[in-house]
């Protein structure tokens, strides 16, 4: 097993463009901490570390391979919710979850490419 905060050594170490999404992707998160009286944010925050604490273990077991596109399922359903959310929230909080969804989609677009291909490989071996 690795120790999953090597997983920060080998994410500098991708193509700058991954490291950039990542990081992006963590602060959209975090920008949840901004909007903590709403309910939503909680469940976005939490979220989060649910699917970092998912990631870790993914990383630790596997390394940095395509299957840690499996660490974001957790956002499958949340994204369903927050997309709900959207029209009843108001001003900077709207702005804000039209941002996350949409990071969230994407991200989820890549990761679904990422796992298919790693177990699609894993049959040939």
């Amino acid at each position: 097993m690795r120790n999953p905060l090597r997983f920060f050594i080998e994410l500098i170490q991708q193509p700058l463009w991954v490291s950039l999404w990542v990081l992006f992707l963590m602060l959209v998160n975090m920008a949840s901490l901004a909007f903590w009286q709403e309910a939503v944010a909680q469940l976005i925050f939490m979220n989060f570390l649910a699917s970092a604490m998912l990631m870790m273990g993914l990383y630790a077991r596997y390394g940095f391979t395509k299957v840690l596109g499996l660490g974001h399922v957790p956002w499958i359903p949340l994204l369903a919710y927050v997309v709900t959310q959207i029209s009843a929230a108001e001003a900077s909080f709207k702005r804000y979850l039209l941002v996350l969804s949409v990071s969230m989609a994407i991200s989820l677009v890549l990761d679904t490419i990422d796992a298919w291909t790693y177990f699609r490989n894993r049959k040939r071996l």
